[in-house]
């Protein structure tokens, strides 16, 4: 995974553009905005660290839903579809996991996730980095 740091007001993504890269919140709030029917903006959630954000939308190069806006300075780890594919390429075990949680995506009597974060859990931010 990559750093970066952003300031506030900045997007980490946007609304309409497809998800070509996941997020870790190492510091800081990113606001999940969305924008009411009557143009009004919004915040959906405030997500702090050891959030992952668009994860759903990242292995399913899907639209993104919302956009993600800094509340304050915010530095986050991501990693790019690209890294993926190399990953997967050279991780057999990798490759099916990933594949299972495809699946389970695409699945006609699956539900899509409404809002594609994890809110800081303790247990995810454990396994999480325990694993990567």
């Amino acid at each position: 995974m990559h750093q970066r740091t952003l300031e506030i007001d900045k997007y980490v993504y946007k609304m309409g553009t497809n998800s070509d890269e996941m997020y870790v919140i190492q510091s800081g709030i990113v606001e999940i905005r969305h924008k009411h029917d009557k143009g009004q903006d919004f915040v959906i959630e405030k997500l702090y660290r050891g959030s992952i954000i668009n994860h759903n939308s990242f292995l399913m190069n899907d639209e993104i839903d919302t956009d993600a806006k800094c509340g304050t300075t915010v530095s986050l780890f991501y990693i790019n579809m690209n890294k993926i594919k190399e990953l997967r390429n050279k991780h057999i075990q990798l490759e099916k996991a990933l594949i299972d949680v495809e699946m389970a995506l695409v699945n006609p009597g699956a539900c899509e996730p409404a809002i594609d974060y994890i809110i800081n859990d303790p247990y995810t931010q454990r396994h999480f980095m325990k694993h990567h």
